[in-house]
């Protein structure tokens, strides 16, 4: 799939294709209804009719859902054979550090949520470990629009591990609730900064859901978009993952 706007594709699915899903990824789609796809997902065309494609999807928590979708605006299809993938992609986040490391780079700026309650859930810190990050499978609800003026991908996020239930992720925003979050901006009420716009929020969430207290030596920020075009065309072989982290 060729790049759109923000990365994700709507497609309307033709058959679920129950039969060819790992039990992981939990029930089909249904017919009928619309689902998006990410820039880069390989898939198959079987058949053009008029300006509708019918695809098999090959990969991802939609692997062998059949769907179709329409041309662009311009009449052209949004499928290509331009993309190539590349090796998997690897990364690791240093917990107490607040530091991330991808593809040979960093340190940047990463973080966390603490242990805390609100909203009557218990949220904890990631656990140490090394996780398969999953190809991104649906645009994210959980970010906010205001993301978009640091990150154009913000709605991208890698789920931690390849089970469609797992709550973990690697994204970037300023609100952790035990993901690897990558800060768009630096907010620190000590030095009696009033955060951005749109952000009001953060003084009066428990100081453990946005990474404070911040460590003394700190890694410089990273645009979101940097890692995920890292990792979106990134892919270790097994038609569900883009690479590896490992939180130390």
């Amino acid at each position: 799939m060729r790049e759109t706007t923000d990365n994700w594709l709507r497609v309307r699915v033709e058959d679920g294709g129950a039969g060819a899903r790992p039990s992981y990824l939990g029930p089909a789609p249904t017919p009928g209804r619309d689902i998006s796809l990410p820039y880069g997902l390989k898939v198959s065309l079987n058949e053009t009719t008029g300006r509708r494609d019918v695809i098999e999807i090959l990969e991802g928590v939609n692997i062998g859902v059949r769907a179709s979708v329409g041309h662009d605006p311009r009449g052209q299809s949004y499928l290509t054979t331009k993309i190539s993938h590349r090796p998997a992609g690897h990364a690791i986040f240093k917990r107490d550090a607040q530091q991330l490391y991808f593809g040979g780079t960093g340190p940047y700026n990463a973080f966390t949520g603490g242990d805390f309650r609100i909203g009557g859930q218990h949220f904890t810190p990631v656990p140490l470990g090394m996780y398969k990050l999953a190809i991104p499978a649906f645009p994210s609800k959980q970010t906010r629009n205001e993301y978009a003026q640091w990150a154009t991908y913000h709605k991208s996020w890698f789920r931690l591990g390849l089970d469609i239930s797992a709550d973990r992720f690697l994204h970037t925003g300023m609100i952790s609730e035990g993901c690897v979050t990558v800060r768009p901006f630096i907010y620190d009420p000590q030095a009696g900064r009033q955060p951005p716009r749109g952000f009001q929020d953060l003084p009066r969430l428990p100081p453990q859901a946005i990474g404070l207290p911040l460590p003394r030596v700190r890694a410089p920020l990273i645009s979101w978009d940097d890692i995920y075009s890292y990792f979106i065309l990134a892919r270790t072989g097994d038609n569900q993952s883009v690479g590896t982290l490992v939180v130390m």
